[in-house]
């Protein structure tokens, strides 16, 4: 009798161990999938508020810097 529960629970051993980490890699998908569902849910909140601050107020256009030549003295030493 004992042997006989000695070889099922060695044959049953690796079938835990799989369905163990079965189960396990099927949970960190579903985790890794929450993760990237809520980086895409905050990063299109944030371009969408960018994109309306952008729409309503527009970036101040860069002025032109006036071309010449500075020459500098040492007059007033």
């Amino acid at each position: 009798m004992k042997n006989q529960l000695q070889k099922i629970v060695d044959q049953i051993v690796p079938f835990l161990v799989l369905g163990i980490s079965i189960a396990l890699i099927i949970a960190v998908l579903i985790m890794l999938s929450y993760v990237v569902i809520w980086g895409i849910i905050i990063g299109a909140v944030l371009w969408l508020i960018f994109w309306i601050k952008n729409f309503f107020f527009p970036p101040a256009s860069t002025k032109k810097q006036s071309k010449g030549r500075i020459i500098e003295h040492d007059k007033h030493k």
